[in-house]
């Protein structure tokens, strides 16, 4: 069984929640895409949490961390998505909190019914 987790950018969460459609992530129009220093950001913020990049392509950019079993990580244009087993879900967890310190990134937990807000 694997957890997941996503980070989108600040503004595809205000959208979603104005839109209040379950179809929401359906249409990756309605994702507002990441600025190549964003996915700089994030890249580099990967690589120090321990990932390492294990593939680059026009899809997006993939990573493994071999320190947990069956951690992994995808950069695409519009969202960051995390995976991992769920013994392993706490740690994608506060990492995934931790790369939305900035304000300009959101987290979204399906297990957890939804976007993390901060303060709450």
């Amino acid at each position: 069984m694997s957890y997941n987790i996503q980070v989108y950018t600040a503004q595809t969460m205000l959208a979603e929640m104005e839109a209040e459609s379950e179809d929401f992530f359906d249409n990756d129009k309605n994702l507002i895409p990441f600025t190549e220093k964003q996915i700089a950001n994030l890249k580099e913020r990967l690589l120090k949490f321990g990932f390492e990049l294990a593939k680059e392509d026009k899809k997006g950019i993939s990573f493994k961390n071999d320190n947990f079993e069956g951690m992994r990580a995808i950069i695409t244009a519009s969202g960051l998505y995390l995976r991992s087993s769920f013994d392993d879900a706490f740690e994608i967890g506060m990492l995934s909190s931790e790369l939305t310190d900035t304000g300009e990134f959101a987290k979204y937990d399906p297990q957890a019914d939804g976007w993390e807000v901060l303060g709450e």
